[in-house]
């Protein structure tokens, strides 16, 4: 294909180059051929003048001729290539050059082409018609030859242009090799493919650089299915393997009603976590869809922290966190209970991954055109390293976030995707065993 295309562009451009040669030649010739045809008629015409002056006029109404000097016949022959002819008021022909060629009588004094000879004629005295006349065969030929020549100058042009031209439309192309090279291999698999930039900044190194970009958010995608698969199948698993082991040990023989009753107590807590995993899984996904309508409407950030208070007061008061508020008034437009969600979200990371005994601050203020929502706790805080990701799915940081308190590492990323969807943005800050602060700017209802 890439050699079809090459062979097509060099066609095309053989042809212009071939026809503007091939124009700019002919219309060179064309001219060289009218400047050689003036020069003629300029020195016919000097002839003519000539023959003029030696026409003597007499009584009778005739007159003599006397001819110029390079028409006198000293040894049989007239000037080489030149004729003449001299006729009387009456058409008569009085004399002509030598030659076994008709030259008819014209009608009117001019200048004419005829049968491949050049011929101008004036009238003389007493009504005489002189006619100068020259074969243009030694015009011919140096035209023929100059056409030559030009025909071998511009094939030469054109060779040399079509091996230029081959070499250009090669490093022109050579982007798209290099495209289609990176496009088969990863077609075969290689997400690492990518196509070599040069930097040139022409048309299609920009392509590349576009195809680049795509091929980059493409593996990362692959990349982020494949983990999110790996991970949603990791999460699920353990309490489905907690389910099936105490359906096992409860169906290995009779039981107490106490033992059923733990058995069955233990496989409803798994059931419990599993169903959390696929409601959240279940919220993303319609998120990536843009299956999910938010019901818009002005909400006053204060009151659904408070909403959000009393739903996690109990985890609190489990853990002996103590929760801190200091909330000023700022409204947005947004769907109250993803907005709660989100702020619950928030609330469950500070309590769980908090120490015993710890403290959560919570902040809410406007400022300008935002509402400014600050969750900070006095946990184990993120390592540097883990902090880019902690918004990605079900990544949790080795040290300060395991599934042992329950999360599955969905909470984070279902609290960026409110905040995107309500037009806002939030950040996360932490330092390794000080604690962690999230912080929520929102459009601000002025």
């Amino acid at each position: 294909m890439l050699s079809s295309l090459r062979a097509r562009l060099l066609l095309w451009y053989t042809f212009i180059l071939a026809a503007v040669i091939a124009t700019f030649a002919g219309t060179v010739c064309y001219l060289f051929w009218r400047s050689l045809v003036a020069d003629i008629d300029q020195g016919l015409r000097s002839s003519a003048a000539g023959f003029v002056q030696g026409l003597r006029p007499m009584a009778s109404g005739e007159f003599d001729l006397v001819l110029p000097p390079e028409y006198r016949q000293t040894d049989g022959a007239t000037a080489p290539l030149t004729f003449y002819a001299v006729w009387n008021r009456e058409g008569e022909l009085v004399d002509r050059s030598p030659g076994d060629f008709d030259i008819p009588r014209p009608a009117a004094a001019g200048t004419v082409t005829r049968d491949g000879r050049r011929e101008v004629t004036v009238t003389g005295a007493n009504g005489a018609l002189v006619l100068i006349g020259r074969d243009l065969a030694d015009a011919r030929r140096d035209i023929l030859a100059f056409a030559g020549t030009a025909a071998a100058g511009g094939l030469a042009a054109l060779v040399l242009s079509l091996l230029g031209g081959w070499f250009l439309v090669g490093r022109a192309l050579a982007p798209v090799a290099r495209i289609s090279q990176a496009a088969t291999a990863m077609s075969a698999g290689d997400l690492t493919a990518r196509i070599a930039v040069e930097h040139t900044d022409n048309e299609l190194e920009q392509v590349a650089l576009a195809l680049n970009q795509a091929f980059d958010r493409l593996r990362l995608a692959v990349e982020n299915e494949r983990r999110f698969t790996a991970d949603a199948s990791h999460e699920l698993r353990t309490p489905l393997a907690t389910i099936s082991a105490e359906i096992e040990w409860a169906l290995s023989r009779d039981r107490s009603s106490e033992e059923y009753r733990r058995s069955f107590d233990t496989a409803q807590r798994a059931a419990d976590r599993m169903r959390r995993v696929v409601e959240r899984l279940l919220t993303l996904a319609r998120a990536d869809s843009a299956d999910v309508a938010l019901q818009r409407a002005p909400v006053g950030l204060a009151p659904v922290v408070n909403d959000a208070l009393g739903i996690v007061q109990p985890l609190a008061e489990q853990k002996r966190v103590t929760i801190e508020t200091r909330l000023r008034e700022a409204t947005v437009v947004g769907d109250r209970d993803r907005l709660t969600d989100l702020v619950t979200n928030l609330f469950s990371n500070a309590i769980q991954y908090n120490r015993a005994g710890g403290q959560v601050h919570v902040d809410v203020w406007p400022e300008g055109g935002e509402a400014c929502l600050r969750v900070r706790d006095t946990g184990t805080g993120i390592s540097a390293d883990d902090l880019p990701r902690v918004f990605e799915r079900f990544y949790r940081a080795d040290k300060a976030r395991t599934s042992h308190s329950g999360g599955a590492g969905l909470g984070l990323a279902i609290a960026k995707w409110i905040v995107e969807a309500h037009g806002g943005r939030i950040a996360c800050h932490s330092t390794l065993g000080q604690g962690t602060e999230i912080l929520v700017h929102l459009p601000r209802v002025v």
